[in-house]
């Protein structure tokens, strides 16, 4: 009777597992590789915010209803366009972002992610997508374009203002 392994790799030892996947990519950025099942439903009180690992502050804050395709790459210096997530001041370039990346879109009240042809590829929560084909896009959903990694976040707005926002109308 063969033994079968519980789970893939059998006694492999996770951790030198992860670290040979790694080997050769120094100074880059790295999502988390688990699972995440936050939401994928917004609604008119929801803001979309990108942020990228390792910067506090949210680089891109968007309406979540009024989103219907966001390109996200990096500036183009030949024709001068400029994506709506440009990722230019976060070392783009040289982490592998091409300058028409990913797009995010939104379809009824979801939004999807889909890679636009990249070089690198995109990665949604350690996940290679396929080239043009969307993904659902969740509630802290990690999304790696190349070797740069942003997080997704569905900020809801209170339905009653707090104390401070009210004694400022």
């Amino acid at each position: 009777m063969t033994h079968k392994p519980d789970k893939p790799g059998g006694d492999i030892d996770p951790e030198l597992l992860r670290r040979n996947a790694t080997r050769g990519l120094e100074n880059t950025d790295y999502e988390e590789n688990e699972p995440r099942w936050g939401t994928a439903r917004f609604n008119e009180r929801t803001t979309l915010v990108i942020r990228v690992r390792g910067v506090s502050e949210p680089a891109y804050t968007f309406d979540a209803t009024s989103v219907n395709e966001l390109v996200m790459g990096r500036r183009s210096p030949d024709t001068s366009e400029i994506p709506e997530v440009d990722l230019e001041a976060y070392g783009a370039a040289d982490k592998g972002v091409s300058r028409r990346h990913a797009v995010i879109s939104r379809s009824g009240d979801s939004l999807y992610l889909r890679d636009a042809g990249s070089y690198n590829g995109t990665f949604l929560n350690g996940q290679k997508l396929v080239p043009h084909q969307p993904r659902v896009l969740r509630d802290g959903d990690d999304v790696r374009l190349g070797f740069l990694v942003l997080r997704v976040n569905f900020v809801r707005t209170p339905i009653y203002p707090t104390d401070e926002s009210a004694q400022s109308l």
